[in-house]
């Protein structure tokens, strides 16, 4: 499910770098540091913080799982909830979802899932 918003949507990361919030898998915090996984396999380092990123990226389906990392709903193909919490992506990436966001996390995917 792909809107006309994302199709040429545009976020500016830092300096020149842009990206389309479409092909973005997910964020990851690495401390004042932010890793962009793109759905080609390019990574993205951005002088940004996981925080800053999150204005920037939350109106475009995007969920913050954990503290450390944030993750693009149309890429979710699943999640485990039973030894350990884990969210799983397409091209087999996994990332981590707290205790504390499960409840939120189910019910928003369980939404979005239901939208599409």
């Amino acid at each position: 499910m792909e809107t006309n918003l994302h199709k040429n949507a545009s976020i500016k990361l830092a300096g020149k770098k842009k990206v389309n919030p479409a092909h973005v898998l997910y964020l990851k915090a690495d401390v004042n540091y932010t890793e962009v996984f793109l759905q080609d396999g390019e990574k993205l380092l951005v002088s940004k913080t996981l925080k800053e990123l999150e204005k920037r990226f939350s109106c475009y389906d995007f969920f913050r799982t954990h503290k450390s990392y944030m993750v693009n709903l149309n890429f979710v193909t699943g999640y485990q909830i039973h030894e350990g919490l884990l969210v799983k992506l397409q091209e087999d990436h996994q990332v981590s979802l707290s205790r504390r966001r499960k409840e939120i996390f189910l019910d928003t995917v369980s939404k979005f899932m239901k939208a599409g």
